[in-house]
């Protein structure tokens, strides 16, 4: 194993790489799902104001739309599918790594939203937001072929908004607000330890890429995290809205342990090297700026469109850096090199009567993963296509259900992980092609008192 010592090598095949990945809807690790009303019509326009107070997400000075107090709560459901098709899994010695395809990598996500306002004054507004900005899980079927890659992987983030709107004047208002989120990770992989037995001498101890005796890594880790919400919204004629809504960077120092089952063979290599024993763990990541613009114009008392364009600033995820308490063992970095990626939707509601509404819009989702040599298991990101229907109805003046479906599929992409990369040496070549999908169901209610 050319130019790599016990340190390096062992780490970068036995440490499982904080986090990131994608539940299929949405680019990077972010989860869209924040309101049930917007989602029946792609989101288009939401910056703009929306339909309800959930608006604020994405532009805080939203609040001000709506007077009163108002409570809106949604529940999406998120059944993803990712199937990887194998093409070729070697060892760094060419030696074939044999496993299943994985299943079914994406499991099912289940996204709560809440968001409370109170009109304080005819002019100034106070709101309250509780989401999951960011979320996925996966899981790769037990000896797949990807094993050494990622096995399961699980990340929550739960944030709380408290806002401020103000309404300069009837065309124009101005919103605030400060973030809190708790983020957390569990993830795992295996270990191939023959691979990693040859570090040093070069001469593998065990056999590379034995399922029989592999070992396994798991990572956990906690933070919180702070940042803050900006937001205007223009009323430039009588039926139209413009809204411009920002979100700032949080910077995230997970915190936790590595914990590692290991095999005899995996025990015997640890007392070698003094590495894979249960240690602290750490690595900081910042997670992404965003710019959301929206309008909306009202053609008729019965017809709304909308249109979005959300930017996020991906290309702040350069790397994943694992830092462990552990001296004997180095730190384990993953190379991403994220781009910047763009929402795109257009949509319309309809209101046949005073009580129905009535939704559909398509979006466009940029993926943030520049080519498959970046393109692993844990992270199979790519571009995804939204197609989105909902309907509200009005039960009674002052409370409003609404439910949204949304399809959302992706082309065919490629994996092409490759041991020319260090930190895949004990990891090995993994090559396919994946193929993901999902299926958004969500249900809320709006109440105004």
């Amino acid at each position: 194993m050319p130019g790599r010592n016990w340190k390096s090598a062992a780490i970068a095949g036995a440490v499982v790489a904080l986090p990131f990945g994608q539940m299929a809807h949405a680019a990077g690790f972010a989860v869209h799902e924040q309101s049930s009303s917007s989602q029946g019509n792609a989101y288009a326009g939401i910056a703009a104001g929306g339909e309800d107070i959930s608006a604020s997400f994405f532009n805080p000075a939203a609040l001000a739309r709506y007077s009163g107090i108002h409570v809106v709560g949604s529940f999406s459901v998120v059944a993803g599918q990712a199937d990887f098709t194998p093409r070729s899994a070697t060892t760094v010695f060419g030696t074939p790594i044999t496993g299943g395809d994985g299943g079914n990598l994406i499991k099912v996500g289940y996204v709560p939203a809440f968001t409370g306002s109170w009109e304080v004054t005819p002019d100034w507004f106070l709101g309250l937001a509780v989401n999951a900005p960011y979320g996925f899980e996966t899981e790769g079927d037990g000896g797949w072929v990807g094993r050494y890659h990622a096995l399961g992987s699980k990340l929550r983030g739960i944030e709380i908004d408290p806002m401020l709107a103000w309404k300069a004047a009837d065309w124009i208002s101005f919103g605030a607000g400060f973030r809190a989120m708790k983020l957390s990770a569990r993830l795992a992989s295996n270990i191939d330890i023959g691979t990693a037995s040859a570090a040093g001498a070069g001469i593998p101890i065990f056999p590379p890429g034995d399922a029989s005796i592999d070992s396994m890594a798991s990572i956990k880790g906690d933070d919180w995290a702070y940042g803050y919400t900006l937001g205007v919204t223009f009323t430039p004629m009588p039926d139209t809205r413009l809204g411009i809504g920002y979100r700032s960077k949080m910077d995230v120092d997970l915190r936790g342990t590595a914990d590692f089952t290991l095999s005899p063979q995996g025990q015997a290599l640890s007392l070698l090297s003094g590495q894979l024993v249960d240690t602290g763990a750490s690595a900081a990541v910042t997670t992404p700026e965003s710019v959301s613009i929206g309008l909306q114009h009202d053609f008729s008392p019965q017809w709304t469109i909308g249109a979005e364009a959300d930017w996020t600033r991906w290309s702040r995820f350069k790397e994943i850096r694992v830092q462990f308490d552990n001296p004997a063992q180095a730190d384990d970095v993953t190379n991403e090199n994220w781009k910047d990626s763009w929402f795109l939707s257009l949509g319309a509601t309809y209101h046949p009567t005073d009580d129905w509404s009535l939704r559909a819009g398509v979006a466009y989702d940029e993926g943030v993963i520049q080519s498959s040599a970046q393109r692993g298991p844990r992270i199979p990101d790519s571009d995804r296509y939204w197609a989105s229907l909902g309907a509200g109805y009005k039960l009674t003046e002052s409370t409003t259900i609404n439910a949204a479906y949304s399809h959302i599929f992706a082309p065919k992409t490629t994996i092409a992980q490759s041991v020319s990369d260090p930190n895949n040496q004990v990891r090995g070549n993994l090559n396919g092609q994946i193929e993901a999908s999902a299926d958004i169901v969500s249900l809320g209610v709006a109440m105004t008192f």
